[in-house]
């Protein structure tokens, strides 16, 4: 019997005759949002960076910084949220993105939410910008981590 016959077994079979499965980033789509429906007085907030860091909005493989703000921002405005771990695991990207999320990140602290970064395998150039002014910084020895890139155009009238 093949894969496909004992799922459709155990989980029943949808409208294509297939087993009656959901895909996982669909399945993500159906969760109640973490922040709002917890009733719990004291939380941390565990908000992940991960992959390549692009303008707008997060996808699969990318991390927003619309996003990641945005998520940052829930943070802030939460009473219950007393303090923020951020979770990077990226390469850099963007220096606009990771700047808008630098930014939502310093707002916390200001209102005197600690914000811990735990970082990954890699906080490389813009995944190190944006961990750059946290309270605590956690990284394993074997991190890829530091080379904030930048360019600078100089414009030069010389003949």
């Amino acid at each position: 019997m093949d894969l496909d016959k004992k799922l459709a077994a155990l989980f029943g079979k949808g409208s294509d005759g297939k087993a009656n499965l959901i895909e996982f980033d669909d399945y993500l789509t159906q969760l109640p949002d973490r922040l709002e429906h917890y009733n719990v007085p004291n939380k941390i907030a565990v908000v992940n960076v991960e992959g390549t860091i692009i303008d707008g909005e997060s996808d699969e493989e990318n991390a927003g910084g619309d996003t990641i703000a945005r998520i940052l921002r829930k943070a802030h405005d939460d009473n219950s949220v007393k303090a923020v771990i951020l979770r990077v695991n990226s390469p850099g990207g963007s220096a606009f993105a990771s700047e808008i999320i630098r930014q939502e990140t310093e707002n916390l602290q200001k209102i005197g939410k600690p914000v811990i970064v735990s970082m990954g395998a890699m906080a490389a150039s813009g995944g190190y910008w944006i961990s750059s002014t946290a309270d605590y910084i956690i990284a394993d020895s074997n991190t890829i981590t530091g080379s904030i890139g930048i360019f600078h155009d100089v414009p030069d009238f010389r003949k």
